[in-house]
């Protein structure tokens, strides 16, 4: 499904009221919670390519530093 950003805005804004049942247009979508509120707005996010959290995973490499003391 396509989404625009109006109805990301629209979505955030009901978020940030609490509110549960959300109106586009003709339809009314009603989320169970806020935490299901707030992955949709996530997906939403990622799907408009406007999302500020990191996709995919980084592969890290960390080697130990051997510090020789002195009088050794």
């Amino acid at each position: 499904m396509s989404y625009t950003k109006q109805q990301l805005d629209n979505l955030k804004a009901s978020y940030a009221r609490g509110v549960l049942k959300v109106r586009e247009g003709d339809t009314w979508v009603e989320y169970a919670s806020l935490s299901q509120m707030h992955l949709a707005i996530l997906n939403i996010e990622r799907e408009l390519g406007t999302s500020k959290v990191p996709s995919g995973t980084r592969r890290l490499r960390v080697k130990r530093a051997r510090f020789y003391g002195v009088g050794r």
